[in-house]
């Protein structure tokens, strides 16, 4: 047993009174050892250092906790329920057949009307996903789909794009804000004019119609001249949003979401208007960096919309002398259509 102590047997002393010192003679060992309270046959009530250092050991480990490492509940869903498909009520096809289950699924964007509304497939088993996308492969969407069930998903740089591809079809936030992620730490343009391309391309279509704070705030100021100076810029509305951009430049801590986003920046200009001593803020010290930017704004479409014009009227931002030509001009445009109209 594992608790038993061990017994010294020692031969009788042979030296005199040699016991009488302490010492005693161990087998297996020609050194005499003194004696310091481990039990010894030949003195009884002494112990020999070697068993103190074993009976400290068993004391040791009798007070040590044993550790069984248990398999997450993460690890067991993913397994479980994903991989192995128990309990599944409902099957997905899409390249191939997956068996899932809805509350899993209603986790993205894609699936809870689909579920719970007017729609055929809320009463369906069986529903066939369409892939446009041909980036999308079966790999893809087992990330995609596994994602769901588990708290952490590792994306290798090399299928990033399939992934990516498959997160938007899904609608899965989460996991296309960490393709963007990785994208951002992985991508290396090298002095490549083709990928910069792509990338401002990219940039074009999607800077304003996918707004993101992160997003906004690493867009340097060279950057953003080249996309408000483009004609390919995609707007939904106006160019308002470069107004925001200044206050992300100017405000890095700031870390809001995005529907706060406009009201702080018009209170942080409105407060610091008295400081700009009658002049407008890009022609402070703090605004002149941002000039070439606001100097490629469509200002005419920008006070075709009031909620716009007001806001850059109160809080002082653009030079009175750049506005008033563009007063000007729309104000002639609108008497040219009204006029002809009527001449018509």
């Amino acid at each position: 047993s594992g608790l038993h102590v061990r017994r010294w047997r020692c031969r009788p002393e042979t030296g005199g009174d040699a016991a009488a010192h302490g010492f005693c003679y161990c087998p297996g060992s020609r050194k005499r050892k003194r004696s310091s309270g481990a039990f010894c046959c030949c003195h009884p009530g002494s112990e020999t250092d070697e068993d103190e250092q074993e009976g400290d050991g068993q004391q040791r480990l009798l007070n040590t906790p044993w550790r069984k490492t248990l398999k997450s509940t993460s690890k067991y869903i993913y397994q479980t329920l994903f991989l192995n498909g128990e309990n599944s009520d409902i099957k997905i096809c899409a390249l191939e057949e997956w068996s899932l289950h809805k509350m899993y699924l209603c986790q993205s964007g894609y699936f809870p009307s689909m579920f719970s509304g007017s729609w055929k497939e809320s009463s369906m088993n069986i529903i066939e996903l369409e892939t446009p996308d041909q980036n999308i492969d079966i790999e893809a969407l087992q990330v995609a789909f596994g994602s769901l069930y588990r708290d952490d998903v590792l994306i290798k740089p090399s299928r990033v794009i399939a992934i990516l591809a498959a997160a938007c079809m899904l609608q899965l936030d989460g996991l296309i804000q960490q393709c963007g992620e990785t994208m951002k730490e992985t991508i290396r343009t090298y002095g490549l004019d083709s990928v910069k391309k792509k990338c401002l391309e990219w940039l074009l279509n999607n800077l304003m119609t996918h707004q993101n704070v992160e997003h906004f705030k690493e867009l340097s100021i060279n950057v953003m001249k080249q996309l408000i100076g483009s004609s390919n810029l995609f707007v939904m509305q106006v160019e308002m949003d470069v107004y925001t951009w200044m206050f992300l430049q100017l405000v890095l801590s700031w870390n809001g979401s995005l529907k706060q986003l406009l009201t702080e920046t018009d209170v942080w200009f409105s407060k610091r208007r008295k400081d700009f001593e009658g002049m407008t803020f890009l022609e402070t010290e703090q605004g002149k960096p941002f000039v070439s930017v606001f100097r490629h704004l469509r200002l005419q479409y920008i006070i075709s919309d009031l909620a716009s014009t007001r806001i850059i009227e109160q809080d002082s931002l653009v030079p009175s002398e750049w506005l008033s030509s563009v007063y000007k001009q729309q104000w002639l445009a609108m008497l040219r259509a009204e006029q002809d109209s009527e001449v018509g």
